[in-house]
Order: structure tokens, then C-alpha cells, then sequence
């Protein structure tokens, strides 16, 4: 049985300025640019590639790392940030091209800044185009960088931030998170228990397939043991996220997941329809997608209340939830 809290249990949350949530946006959309630019590039190899184009984005890549150290933003980028900027173009590994799973961290900063009217559902992506029309910053020009951030500068700004909107945010974060997670746990039942009952006969060190999974896929180390439970635990906590409104609706006791259908009208044409089906149904393509929307936002409102001291999702990787208890658990 899952343990359940009160609603005094949740915090009052702090903020940090607006300064600073501006300032780590601009780290993130220079960064964002850049994946870009070495996203298209590594797409574009099958394509055909020219000279020309080539040089035009050496000379992007070199503006928008110029546009980091001119507007002084290398003292608020992370050393992974700053590492990847300053490596010449066409020379990202692996690890660099999975910053672009920062665009809806990026997307919660420009909400917490007003920048964005709302956080979409987390079946769907913030708009990027208007995230980065929301700013105002041209990567490559350091001036643009300023105008943005220097309105947040002013002692008399002041957060406009409903914070029971703040707390609501975060709690539906935490609910799509926990079931995010809980969908990685359940499919890997069998190993874990099997791994469990190896115990100390592993050699010391060693990493089990199933180990590796949840480190990739970020599933904190204190939630593991709760994998044998999770099919009668899941539909406990899709009640309740439901009860508490941080889901709109159930389908088969899980959350629902609105999706489109393509249907054919008879006359030669297709058109869509939409329907909800359970969580545990989307494939796994889909629901990896909505974990790294969940773990993405997680990471930017953790950060931005100070739960997370620093812009490292590996380490907020760990954490169970913002709330002394996860929102799934409380009512």
C-alpha cells in the first residue's frame, strides 16, 4: 500500500529571481541553436551537402559561440554547455545531441517568465518556433541577449507568478513523471527480480542489462523496489491523480492519452479523428517521448525552486519528486 499525505505535506515553494531564470534561458537557447544547426548536419548526411553550406554554418556556429563569451553568459552556462559551443562544428558526440531533450525545460523557464501562456499536456511539445520568437534573441548577435535579460535585471521587477499556479504545475509534472517512470519499472519486472534474487552473486562492479536501462532512463535508484507492485499500484495512482484534477481523464484505470487517428472518408481522402487510449497501450516510441517531456519540465521547475542547486539532470535524476511527497501520493 502506497503511503498518503495531506496536503500540508506540500511546500511553500521559493522562486528564484527572474534575473536568474532569464539567464539560464539564454544559456539554453544558445545551446538549442547550436543543436540545430548539428542536428540538421547529422540529418543532412544522407542529403545532398554543399561547400557553401557548410561555411555558413562553421560561421553560425562560430557567432553563437562568440555571442556566449560577449554577452558574458559563460558565467551562467554549466561546463557541458560551454564544452559543447566552443567544439567545432560537426564534431558533437552522442551526449551532446541528446541536449535536445532541454526544449521543454526551456519552454517551463519562458512560462515561469510569463513568456508563455501556458504548459502544454504532456502528450505534446511546447511550440519551439515561439519559444525562440518569445525572446527576442538572435543566437548569433550578443545585443539581443542583453534586451531579453536586462528587464529582469531591475530591482523593482518583481515575479507576476500565481504561486497555486506554480504549485499546480509542479504537481502535474510530478504525477506524468512518477507515471512515466512507472511504465519503465513495469516493463522491467521480470529482470529486476532476477537480479534481486542474484544478489551478491554478481561480481562486484558489474552492471546488469535491466541496471543499465534505469540509469539510461533515469529512474531514481529508491524507486526500483517498488517494480513488483506496479500493477496494482498504478491504477491507485491514476484515481487519485485524477480525483486531484493533475490529469484530465482515465481510460482503463490509467492515464488517458489523447491521440490522433487517421481515417479514411470514402471519397479518396483522409482525415483525423482523436480518441484517449491508456498510457500502457502507446508503444514504446511514444511513451519514451512522453517521459522525456516529463523528465525535462521536472528538471526546470526543480531547478527553478532550488530543489536542484544546479542545472544537472543527471543528478535531479535522483530526486522522487519536488514535494517532500510526490503529488500522485498526496490529497
Amino acid at each position: 500500500m502506497a503511503f498518503r499525505g495531506s496536503r500540508a505535506l506540500l511546500q511553500n515553494f521559493n522562486l528564484r529571481p527572474s534575473f536568474e531564470l532569464a539567464l539560464r534561458s539564454s544559456c539554453l537557447q544558445l545551446v538549442l541553436a547550436r543543436w540545430g544547426l548539428e542536428t540538421a548536419a547529422l540529418m543532412g548526411v544522407k542529403g545532398e551537402q554543399t561547400s557553401n553550406d557548410d561555411e555558413r554554418k562553421v560561421r553560425a556556429v562560430e557567432a553563437i559561440t562568440r555571442a556566449m563569451y560577449e554577452s558574458g553568459l559563460d558565467d551562467h552556462a554549466t561546463t557541458a554547455e560551454k564544452t559543447m559551443l566552443e567544439k567545432p562544428y560537426r564534431c558533437w558526440e552522442y551526449e551532446d545531441y541528446t541536449y535536445g531533450d532541454h526544449w521543454e525545460a526551456f519552454g517551463v523557464l519562458q512560462w515561469l517568465l510569463g513568456r508563455q501562456h501556458k504548459v502544454p499536456p504532456y502528450h505534446s511539445n511546447f511550440d519551439r518556433a515561439r519559444l525562440f520568437q518569445s525572446t527576442g534573441i538572435m543566437p548569433a548577435d550578443p545585443s539581443t541577449v542583453e534586451k531579453f535579460v536586462d528587464p529582469f535585471m531591475a530591482p523593482q521587477t518583481h515575479q507576476s507568478l500565481d504561486m497555486k499556479q506554480l504549485q499546480r504545475e509542479i504537481d502535474v509534472a510530478e504525477a506524468w513523471l512518477w507515471r512515466a517512470r512507472a511504465q519503465v519499472l513495469l516493463g522491467l519486472r521480470a529482470d529486476l527480480d532476477k537480479a534481486e534474487r542474484q544478489g551478491s552473486a554478481a561480481p562486484t562492479g558489474d552492471e546488469t542489462p535491466a541496471e543499465a536501462l534505469l540509469r539510461a532512463k533515469h529512474i531514481p535508484h529508491s524507486l526500483r523496489k517498488m517494480a513488483r507492485e506496479m500493477p496494482k499500484t498504478i491504477p491507485i495512482a491514476a484515481r487519485q491523480a485524477r480525483d486531484r484534477g493533475l490529469v484530465d481523464a482515465l481510460e482503463g484505470g490509467d492515464f488517458a492519452i489523447l491521440v490522433e487517428m487517421k481515417e479514411n472518408t470514402g471519397s479518396g481522402s483522409s482525415g483525423t479523428n482523436t480518441t484517449t487510449v491508456p498510457y500502457a497501450n502507446l508503444d514504446s516510441n511514444h511513451q519514451d517521448a512522453i517521459r522525456k517531456i516529463a523528465e525535462s519540465r521536472f528538471l526546470a521547475f526543480a531547478w527553478a525552486v532550488g530543489k536542484a542547486k544546479e542545472w544537472d539532470a543527471d543528478a535531479v535524476s535522483e530526486l522522487v519528486s519536488i514535494n517532500p511527497i510526490s503529488s500522485v501520493w498526496t490529497s
